[in-house]
């Protein structure tokens, strides 16, 4: 939009000859002082920060229930999240997800031997969670933008962005069946997503317990537990 402006501002002939000069160098300071403030925060050297106030994102408050949800429901269900870091091995590698700047770092050693970022990558709009896989690659949902990202670790790279409407926030991996479970706090539901091929796949899809905050899976039996984060109760199902 900026480019198109000073292009407007530098091609009008119906002014005094020594005006063009002076527009000329308003458009140059007006184009400079644009593409600096898109560039960066202010006060911030650091290319992943995209906002000057940094936030991390959060579920999404959920509806009423609409109906009973299948499976086992006990009583019960509280909420605890996580600090503003969380750390993972994959691939024999450290990886950090940071969820203010909603991106995946690669951990490494300065010339001091002391653990620091390396390599990082943005994770779409505001992840909030994520798991390895067997494929050494970190399984991430960004709650904001409403999306499932894979991303293999060393060298870090993405490899798989699928849509998941409805605010995805807990996720939990079945290695023996590479079934990622998903929990969409907007909709109060859970989704299984088949994760072993190049593009991700829904395989299922429950109405859950109020609150889906967090869910986890039985590596033997594939029962998945989804618990709510507000006392909603905490349902088991046998898919």
């Amino acid at each position: 939009m900026t480019s198109d402006r000073t292009s407007w501002m530098l091609v009008d002939h119906d002014v005094p000859q020594e005006e063009p000069i002076l527009r000329r160098l308003a458009a140059l300071i007006l184009t400079t002082a644009t593409l600096t403030a898109c560039g960066q925060s202010e006060g911030s050297q650091d290319p992943l920060q995209v906002a000057e106030t940094l936030e991390a994102a959060k579920p999404a408050h959920s509806p009423a229930q609409n109906g009973t949800p299948p499976g086992e429901i006990k009583p019960g269900g509280t909420f605890q999240d996580g600090g503003t870091t969380l750390k993972f091995q994959v691939n024999g590698k450290d990886v950090e997800l940071d969820r203010l700047r909603s991106a995946v770092f690669e951990m490494t050693k300065d010339d001091k031997g002391a653990e620091t970022r390396g390599a990082g990558l943005r994770a779409g709009d505001g992840a909030t969670n994520a798991v390895a896989d067997r494929y050494g690659r970190l399984l991430v949902v960004d709650t904001r933008g409403g999306e499932f990202i894979a991303f293999s670790i060393n060298p870090l790279i993405m490899r798989q962005r699928y849509p998941v409407p409805g605010s995805p926030y807990g996720i939990a991996y079945d290695a023996k069946r590479d079934i990622a479970w998903i929990t969409l706090t907007e909709r109060n539901e859970v989704v299984g997503l088949n994760v072993a091929a190049g593009e991700p796949a829904e395989k299922y899809r429950f109405s859950t317990v109020r609150q889906p905050n967090t869910v986890s899976v039985d590596q033997e039996s594939g029962r998945v537990t989804v618990t709510s984060g507000d006392n909603g109760g905490i349902q088991v199902i046998s898919p």
